[in-house]
């Protein structure tokens, strides 16, 4: 089961994909829209040409404040648009940190990443999360 990744920006769309078991999330590339309104269209085209079967798309649901409120809801109505687009089904995850966390991962690494490319490391980290919480939701016993 391969699942893309999406850390969702109003420029700048970070993709990750997962290996073909649904494990490993790796940083794929950016992809660089000029309105809002492209980035389903754009996230449902790449979907099609790594033949992904599922979609994971980042939301900030861990942080506080009315302006965080209006970007979750943005990032809802991506989400919803793109299940349309892509015909797949579309997960939500909460991405909380996930730049942060992906900017210190290539820190400690000593690599100097193009500033684009932490977005797609930042949707690795998120649909990294949404894999492993996937495999336990698989593991856990019938209660």
């Amino acid at each position: 089961m391969r699942a893309l990744g999406v850390d969702f920006g109003m420029r700048r769309l970070g993709i990750a994909l997962s290996d073909e078991e649904g494990i490993l999330a790796s940083p794929h590339r950016v992809v660089l829209v000029s309105s809002v309104r492209e980035a389903p269209v754009a996230v449902a085209a790449v979907a099609g040409e790594v033949g992904a079967q599922e979609i994971v798309v980042g939301v900030p649901i861990g942080l506080e404040g009315e302006e965080h409120r209006k970007e979750v809801r943005r990032v809802e109505r991506f989400a919803r648009a793109l299940r349309k687009m892509a015909g797949l089904p579309v997960h939500l995850e909460d991405e909380s940190m996930s730049t942060r966390e992906a900017e210190e991962r290539a820190r400690e690494a000593g690599r100097s990443e193009r500033e684009d490319m932490i977005h797609a490391h930042a949707a690795a980290i998120v649909l990294q999360r949404w894999l492993d919480r996937a495999k336990a939701r698989r593991e856990k016993p019938d209660s």
